[in-house]
C-alpha cells in the first residue's frame, strides 16, 4: 500500500457531503451532519504533520499471510466495514481525524490466518482481539479465544482449513487466557465444546482471574454497561460519520460471550508450564493493562507473547466505560523487564500480542527492531506517568494536566504511529495518573462540596441570562471553538433539557469535536452524545455480564452486589436488623452476613454462627435465580433449596432492593 501522501484541503473537501438533510425523529433515519470548514481545516493541518512515510505497520500486518477470510463467516466483522474496501490513505474523509482513519485502514487490512513463525499462527481481523495458535506435539494450543462463541467457532474452523493436520486431525491440546477482559475468553465455549478439544486438556489463566473478572463486571456492571454505550458508540453506524475503528481492532464480533472456567490459575509470579510437549514460561504481570494478566515466553519458537502490554497505539490508563485506574509506572517496569530478559538478550525473534500485528527482527540487519518498538511503547507510558506527576508537583491540577501534557509530547513520540492515542490519549491518561496518586479533588475549596450538576449550570444561566449564553456559544461555534461552545450549550441544556435549539446546538458542537478526535473513545462519546441529544432516545446497554460469567462469580461477590442494590431509605423504613447465612452444600462454602443501619455486610466463614435465617442452596441453583430462570420460592417448594429460621426476613430484604435497568441519563433527556 502506498501511504506516502500529504493530503490537501482540496482532497479532504471532496469527501464532504452537503446533501444530507438530517432527520432526527428516530435512530432508523438518523444521519450525522457534514464536517464544518473549521473541522476540515483542522484535520488537514494535522495530516500535514503525520509520518505518512512510515508504512512498516502495514508491512507487518501483511507479513505471513496464509489465507484471507474472503467469503468465510470468520470475516463477518470485516464485512460490516465494507465501505472501507474502496477507500485508502489517499482519500481522507473530512469527518474523521486523519490519524484515526489511518488506524482504521490498518485494522481493516487484517483479515485472515497468519504465520508468525514456524509453529505460531494468528487469526487477525475476526474480532477485536487476536486468536493465537501454538503447535504442540499432537495438536494446537489456543491462546485468547476471542470475544464471542460465534467468532471463535468460525475462526477455528477457518484455521483448520489451512493449518497442517497432526496425526490426521487438529486436536486442541490446551487453552490459555492472557487476562480477564471478555475479548480474551468470550469464545472459550466454542473451543471447549468443539470435537477437537482433547479430553482433560488444561485451561490456564493468570492468578486471580475469576476474582478480578467478577470484580470488574458485577459491582459496577450496570453503570459500566451504560457508559460502554458511549465508549463504543453502540447506536452509531459504521461509516465516516460514525464508527471507523475500535483502536485495538476494527470492531467487536457479534454473538454470545461465554466462559469456560480455567482449570489452573497460575499462582506463582512465573511458572514453566508444559502443554503436550510445548513449554511456556508464564509470567504474572498484574495491575498494568489488567488486574490479572500473564505474558508468555515460548522458547522453542523464540517468541514472546506480550498479551496486552503492547499494541500499535497508546493504551488506556483510564477507560471511559469505567474501571480501576491502571498503574502506568508498573507498566513501564514490566516492559523494561521483558525487554532486558528476552529482547536485548537475543532470546526472541518476534513479539506478538493480543492485538495488532507482530514485530519481528530483520535477520539480514543488526538492528533490533523489537527493542526499538518496546522502548518507544515503554517510554510512552513512562512519559505520561512521570510528566503528569512532575506537573502535579508544580501544582497543575487534575483538570488542567491533560491539556498541559499535550503541549510537551516529545517529537519522537509524535513521529511514531504506534504511540498515538487511539485507545488511550495523553489527556485523559494524564488525568488518570494524577487521580491514582492524588484523587479527584483539586483542593480548590469551591469543589469541596460542589453543587449538583444541574444546580451549578442554572447558577450560570440565571446569572448571565440564557440568551446571552446561547449567543456566546454560537459565536464560539462559528469560530470553530467547539469545546468553548459545548461548555456554554451544556449549561443551557442541563438547566433546560426541553429546549430543542439548545440540544441541537450542543449536539452540533459535540459532533465536530468527534470528527476531529484521534482517540476512538473520544470520537464515539462525542457522536453518541450528539445522537442522544438529537433523538431523545436511550438504547439498551451492552450486557457485560453473560450467564457464564455470572455462573463463575463467587457468592461473596453476589452478596456484595446485593449490598449495592440495598436501598438505604427503604431498609430504614422497614427496620431491617438481622443476620443471615448462605450455605452451598455442593461446594462446602458458607457465608455469613448482617443487615443493620441500612447496610449489608458479609464474609465467607468456615463455620456459621447462630443466625436469624439461613439459606441452603447449590451454587448452580443460585445462579439460576440470578439469571431469572427460576425463583427462590419455586426451589423451596421443589425441595432444591431450604430455609431455616425466619424466612420472612429474606422477603423483607428483597423488598428493599433496587433494580438497575442501565437506561439512566448521561446527558439530560427531554422531560416532555
Amino acid at each position: 500500500m502506498n501511504t506516502r501522501f500529504v493530503p490537501t484541503i482540496l482532497s479532504l473537501a471532496i469527501f464532504v457531503s452537503f446533501g444530507a438533510n438530517a432527520d432526527y425523529a428516530s435512530l432508523d433515519s438518523y444521519q450525522g451532519k457534514p464536517a464544518s470548514t473549521h473541522t476540515l481545516n483542522a484535520n488537514a493541518e494535522l495530516a500535514k504533520q503525520l509520518p505518512w512515510q512510515d508504512t512498516t505497520a502495514f508491512e507487518r500486518t501483511q507479513k505471513g499471510l496464509i489465507a484471507e477470510f474472503g467469503s468465510h463467516e470468520a470475516g463477518e466483522l470485516k464485512n460490516r466495514f465494507q465501505y472501507m474496501s474502496g477507500m485508502s490513505l489517499d482519500e481522507l474523509p473530512s469527518s474523521v481525524n486523519p490519524s484515526l482513519w489511518r488506524q482504521g485502514i490498518l485494522n481493516y487490512a487484517a483479515g485472515g490466518l497468519y504465520k508468525v513463525t514456524d509453529g505460531v499462527y494468528q487469526i487477525r481481523g475476526a474480532d477485536l482481539s487476536n486468536m493465537t495458535i501454538y503447535r504442540t506435539d499432537n495438536g494446537y494450543v489456543i491462546h485468547d479465544p476471542l470475544l464471542s462463541k460465534e467468532a471463535a467457532e468460525a475462526s477455528w474452523e477457518f484455521a483448520k482449513m489451512h493449518l497442517p493436520a497432526i496425526n490426521g486431525g487438529h486436536q486442541i491440546t490446551g487453552m490459555i487466557y492472557s487476562h480477564m477482559h471478555a475479548d480474551h475468553f468470550g469464545g472459550s465455549r466454542a473451543i471447549f465444546e468443539s470435537d477437537d478439544f482433547a479430553t482433560g486438556a488444561p485451561i490456564y489463566a493468570p492468578k486471580d482471574f475469576i476474582k478480578e473478572l467478577a470484580d470488574e463486571n458485577v459491582i459496577a456492571g450496570t453503570a459500566m454497561s451504560r457508559r460502554a454505550n458511549y465508549q463504543y458508540g453502540t447506536t452509531l453506524d459504521n461509516n465516516t460519520k460514525g464508527i471507523v475503528d475500535n483502536a485495538l481492532g476494527l470492531g467487536t464480533s457479534r454473538g454470545q460471550v461465554t466462559l469456560v472456567a480455567p482449570t489452573y490459575e497460575i499462582q506463582e509470579r512465573e511458572k514453566l508450564i508444559s502443554i503436550d510437549g510445548l513449554d511456556f514460561l508464564a509470567i504474572n504481570m498484574p495491575g498494568a493493562e489488567a488486574p490479572a494478566e500473564i505474558v508468555l515466553y515460548v522458547p522453542e519458537y523464540r517468541s514472546l507473547n506480550t498479551a496486552e502490554l503492547t499494541y500499535d497505539g497508546m493504551h488506556n490508563i483510564y477507560t471511559f466505560r469505567g474501571a480501576k485506574v491502571r498503574d502506568s509506572l508498573i507498566w513501564t517496569k514490566y516492559l523494561t523487564e521483558l525487554k532486558l530478559r528476552f529482547v536485548d538478550s537475543g532470546l526472541v525473534d518476534n513479539i506478538h500480542a493480543a492485538h495488532s500485528a507482530p514485530v519481528w527482527n530483520d535477520p539480514t540487519t543488526d538492528a533490533n527492531e523489537i527493542a526499538e518498538y518496546m522502548t518507544l511503547q515503554r517510554d510512552n507510558y513512562g512519559f505520561i506517568h512521570n510528566q503528569s506527576m512532575r506537573l502535579a508537583n508544580h501544582g497543575v491540577s487534575i483538570n488542567d494536566v491533560g491539556r498541559e501534557i499535550e503541549k510537551i509530547v516529545p517529537q519522537s513520540q509524535l513521529d511514531t504511529w504506534h504511540t498515538n492515542g487511539y485507545h488511550g490519549s495523553y489527556s485523559h491518561n494524564a488525568r488518570a495518573v494524577v487521580n491514582l496518586y492524588l484523587g479527584y479533588h483539586d483542593l480548590n475549596p469551591v469543589n469541596t462540596n460542589p453543587l449538583q450538576t444541574k444546580d451549578k449550570s442554572c447558577v450560570y444561566v440565571e446569572a448571565a441570562g440564557a440568551n446571552t449564553l446561547y449567543k456566546a456559544g454560537m459565536a464560539h461555534f462559528e469560530k470553530g471553538e467547539y469545546q468553548h461552545a459545548s461548555q456554554l450549550f451544556n449549561d443551557l441544556v442541563q438547566c433546560d433539557p426541553n429546549n430543542i435549539e439548545y440540544r441541537f446546538a450542543l449536539a452540533d458542537s459535540f459532533e465536530q469535536q468527534g470528527y476531529q478526535s484521534e482517540t476512538m473513545a473520544w470520537r464515539n462519546s462525542y457522536l453518541q452524545g450528539a445522537v442522544e441529544l438529537r433523538t431523545g432516545e436511550i438504547q439498551p446497554s451492552i450486557k457485560l455480564a453473560s450467564p457464564d460469567v455470572i455462573a463463575n462469580t463467587p457468592t461473596g461477590m453476589f452478596l456484595d452486589f446485593v449490598a449495592v442494590k440495598l436501598n438505604a431509605e427503604k431498609a430504614e423504613q422497614a427496620g431491617l436488623n438481622f443476620n443471615f447465612g448462605v450455605v452451598h452444600p455442593d461446594l462446602d462454602e458458607k457465608y455469613y452476613g448482617e443487615v443493620s443501619n441500612s447496610n449489608l455486610a458479609n464474609i465467607e466463614v468456615t463455620e456459621l454462627p447462630t443466625t436469624d435465617v439461613t439459606l441452603s442452596i447449590t451454587k448452580a441453583d443460585l445462579t439460576q435465580i440470578v439469571l431469572g430462570n427460576t425463583t427462590l420460592d419455586a426451589l423451596i417448594k421443589s425441595g432444591d433449596a431450604k430455609v431455616e429460621g425466619n424466612a420472612e426476613l429474606l422477603q423483607q430484604l428483597a423488598g428493599t432492593l433496587d433494580e438497575f435497568d442501565g437506561m439512566f441519563e448521561i446527558l439530560p433527556m427531554p422531560t416532555k
